[in-house]
């Protein structure tokens, strides 16, 4: 495993938010240079490599939703919006971001989902950090 994916130090929260970031990004980014617009935009859209860049973005994207979810939770998630709700308000607010620019709203909301993606990454190590608990994962197919 890599070194900087193991333990608890800042690193490896930097790292986690990078490698969601990478993969929102990679998704799809208003500058046009995404696997979105190269799908999009392809002229043979039934191309074995266009569709199995589609499947692996989708996939990729679904694994960190399903690992921010069980690492947040509905309550958990459910503060994280309302707080970037908040931020977003702010932004506006304060013109740092224009309600008028698509692009920039775009921006926006991929750097916060990005942000709530590697907080579902590093929840447990957050948890840990907060509280000395561990975070273990029940197995469902264990009788107690």
């Amino acid at each position: 495993m890599i070194k900087a994916l193991k333990g608890s130090s800042p690193a490896v929260l930097v790292t986690r938010m990078l490698i969601a970031a990478v993969v929102v990004f990679a998704t799809y980014n208003p500058t046009g240079t995404s696997i979105y617009h190269w799908v999009m935009n392809n002229e043979n859209p039934a191309d074995a490599w266009v569709i199995l860049g589609a499947i692996v973005a989708i996939l990729a994207n679904v694994a960190l939703l399903i690992a921010a979810w069980k690492a947040l939770g509905k309550l958990g998630t459910f503060i994280v919006f309302i707080f970037f709700a908040a931020l977003i308000y702010l932004s506006l607010q304060e013109g740092w971001v224009s309600s008028g620019s698509i692009e920039s709203l775009e921006w926006l909301a991929l750097i916060l989902y990005s942000v709530f993606l590697g907080i579902g990454l590093s929840g447990a190590i957050i948890w840990r950090r907060a509280t000395g608990q561990v975070v273990t994962d029940e197995a469902d197919d264990i009788n107690h």
